[in-house]
């Protein structure tokens, strides 16, 4: 056995209680990242897409995920190869290699090729998001320091401080803008989030497949209230929400 043999095979045994030192560290981590981001309001639409638009930036995510991770398991794989296989050791220095051309044109073309792949379901997915189609109901959602104003110009209602009411099933495009500073109207479950500007309308759509209560928050920092911005969408049956209207109408 050579003198370089002999030192690799004192080595090596110490490589093992290294990872199984480090391996609980690293899952652990893995863990408390994954409980965050499922614990976290904007994971929401990820875990309960309530609208067509949350399923599809959902899908897109997934898709994105999927094709992204491969190269990010392979670079640190390689990298956790290198570190534990060519490090310095006691009278070995550490290995050194420069340029090859071929294997930087691979690493460089296959993840561009990935990304032009991932770029026909994002702009498709970003297409059906801000195309509006026909709607049921129009709304105007107006940004205030530091509330939210919801307009119904077909019924003549007005109202502010208090939940968004929409029909279940129904398609809603909504016109938001601000009157002050830059506010952003997100709600999670509904996969959208729209910036409301002074002197600007932009425009957004949803359609909310089932009754119920969704919560948000302006998304854009926007003075000393902004974390008090909160938003509440009441989602009704078509029948219950032609009711809540007509009350509106008569000032209840």
């Amino acid at each position: 056995m050579t003198i370089r043999n002999r030192r690799a095979a004192r080595e090596a045994p110490r490589r093992g209680p290294y990872l199984r030192r480090w391996a609980p560290f690293l899952a652990l981590g893995l863990c408390i990242a994954a409980a965050v981001l499922i614990a976290s309001p904007a994971g929401a639409w990820l875990l309960h897409p309530a609208t067509p638009v949350a399923r599809d930036v959902r899908a897109l995510f997934y898709k994105a995920v999927a094709i992204t991770s491969f190269f990010f398991i392979l670079a640190e794989g390689i990298l956790l190869v290198a570190v534990l296989k060519f490090r310095a050791k006691p009278g070995v220095p550490a290995a050194k290699w420069h340029e090859n051309l071929r294997l930087e044109l691979v690493w460089t073309a296959i993840p561009a090729l990935a990304m032009v792949i991932l770029s026909g379901p994002a702009f498709s997915t970003m297409k059906y998001m801000e195309t509006i189609p026909k709607s049921d109901l129009q709304i105007e959602v107006v940004g205030h320091q530091w509330f939210w104003e919801y307009r119904y110009p077909k019924y003549g209602v007005i109202f502010a401080n208090e939940p968004l009411v929409i029909p279940a099933g129904r398609i809603v495009a909504a016109n938001v803008t601000s009157i002050d500073v830059v506010h952003s109207w997100f709600v999670h479950d509904f996969g959208i989030k729209m910036d409301a500007n002074p002197g600007r309308i932009n425009h957004v759509w949803f359609q909310v497949d089932h009754p119920g209560t969704y919560e948000g928050q302006c998304a854009e920092l926007c003075g000393v209230l902004h974390a008090q911005m909160f938003i509440t969408v009441n989602v009704v049956t078509p029948e219950e929400f032609d009711r809540w209207i007509e009350q509106k109408k008569k000032g209840a």
